[in-house]
């Protein structure tokens, strides 16, 4: 049962709350943009709805949470509105998206997590996110909407998108956050084990069933040559997986790593929000250009 202080702290739950729970209270979605934490911070709903008549959501979580598979396709289909068959769907493709990891290092079950264990994906407020799927101290929710707790600020908007702003003193150690980011990452690829056929299953259904309700595109964002380096030696053919993907399924695949120099990063892999918002446009500017 729940106290009255405990009801008022959930009825305060928003953006600051942590880095998903707003995109579990908002509406069913016609267009939706599916993937990771890159594709999350990376990719500005509000551009693409300037110049695109989509109403697209920024539905996207993060690698460990949000790798293609079951959990992920089942709360996709419960936050897309079926009424529509017009929508926009970009679904972001990395190495890490359609992997497994090795049976020594299998302890990250995403159906444990909030995607096996929140049913409702449009409830505002969201008591089932709150009971089963955040993960801190219900005080966190005060402190982080009241009073700056976190160097990093996360913030998510109406939209979906996670903005991740950083302090001055941060911003300048931009150099030392991308070494400790490829240092983790060299470490990850060992746990990893190439291609997962049930990941790239899913990942199919996925396009198979988006492609009932509008026109879906394959994305991979840019990342920094450090983790590109990583990327390319732990999955080398992971771009002709993708585009046999692409012409089996007639969706288009936007691969934005040649122009990756011409962004800047917030630690190798992540796009910083100027960046984010001059992708969001190239990507804008890719999808008209196929139409």
């Amino acid at each position: 049962m729940l106290t009255s202080s405990v009801l008022v702290v959930f009825y305060l739950a928003d953006g600051t709350t942590d880095a998903f729970y707003k995109k579990f209270t908002s509406p069913k979605q016609r267009s939706l943009i599916i993937g990771t934490s890159r594709a999350a911070q990376g990719i500005h709903p509000e551009v693409i709805n300037l110049h695109m008549d989509v109403g697209v959501y920024n539905y996207a979580f993060s690698r460990v949470h949000t790798p293609y598979g079951e959990p992920y396709y089942d709360s996709v289909l419960r936050k897309l509105d079926t009424t529509s068959t017009n929508g926009v769907f970009i679904l972001e493709v990395t190495p890490w998206t359609i992997s497994d990891y090795t049976i020594a290092h299998s302890i990250v079950d995403e159906s444990q997590s909030f995607l096996g264990t929140v049913g409702s994906v449009a409830s505002c407020p969201n008591f089932s996110y709150l009971f089963y799927g955040f993960q801190d101290r219900y005080i966190t929710i005060l402190e982080r909407r009241f009073f700056k707790q976190d160097p990093a600020e996360v913030f998510v908007h109406d939209d979906g998108w996670v903005e991740v702003s950083f302090t001055d003193e941060q911003q300048s150690a931009i150099v030392k956050r991308e070494h400790s980011t490829l240092d983790s990452y060299t470490a990850l690829v060992k746990t990893y084990q190439d291609v997962s056929e049930q990941r790239l299953a899913y990942l199919e259904r996925l396009i198979m069933t988006l492609q009932s309700y509008g026109h879906v595109y394959l994305v991979r964002l840019p990342v920094a040559d450090g983790m590109l380096r990583i990327e390319t030696e732990y999955m080398p053919d992971f771009d002709r997986v993708i585009t046999r993907l692409s012409e089996t399924y007639k969706v288009p695949y936007i691969n934005a790593m040649p122009e990756r120099h011409v962004y800047g990063y917030t630690d190798g892999h992540h796009l910083d929000i100027l960046s984010g918002k001059r992708f969001s446009e190239y990507l804008v500017n890719q999808i008209e250009a196929l139409h």
